[in-house]
């Protein structure tokens, strides 16, 4: 409910800050301020064309969502992530010290990037843990090492995929 309604506050303070003109710095609290209007603290950045690059949602989780965003910091190295993907969000996993959610839009089939990911994986130490493709839309890659779990979901999206990766410690 929450995402549903950021997404419409930011819309509409999109369309108020795109015919405002003024600063960067303007335009981004205008659309700060409008996503608080409707219960959100956010913290917006807009890029050097003045469209919004990312906004960090500052709800405990550190949630962060925009395209092209970075790995967020302390991800860990020996997780690769798909060279190509365009990071879309970013955020902790809840109760999960070190844990994190990714979701990424890739031009790359669901096939490869599940092939890429078993093999770099592999390449990196973890151990394949379970896969399965539960509808042809759907694959599920897991992984464990060290006493973590890593989980890949793949996603048709209409001619991309979505990718999320989910990091965290093993439960028990």
């Amino acid at each position: 409910m929450k995402t549903n309604t950021l997404i419409i506050s930011l819309g509409a303070a999109l369309l108020v800050t795109a015919c405002g003109g003024g600063s960067e710095e303007a335009r981004e609290k205008k659309i700060e301020a409008e996503a608080a209007k409707h219960g959100i603290d956010a913290d917006v950045e807009l890029d050097d064309k003045g469209e919004v690059a990312s906004v960090r949602i500052n709800n405990g989780l550190g949630a962060t969502v925009g395209s092209n965003l970075d790995l967020p910091d302390g991800f860990p190295a020996d997780v690769p992530m798909g060279g190509g993907w365009s990071i879309i969000s970013t955020s902790a996993v809840p109760g999960q010290q070190g844990g994190f959610m990714v979701q990424a839009m890739s031009e790359d089939s669901m096939a490869d990037i599940a092939e890429t990911a078993q093999r770099d994986m592999a390449a990196a130490g973890w151990s394949n843990t379970a896969s399965d493709n539960p509808t042809p839309q759907m694959s599920r890659l897991g992984f464990e090492k060290d006493g973590r779990l890593t989980n890949y979901i793949l996603m048709d999206a209409g001619g991309k995929t979505s990718v999320q990766v989910v990091t965290m410690k093993k439960p028990g």
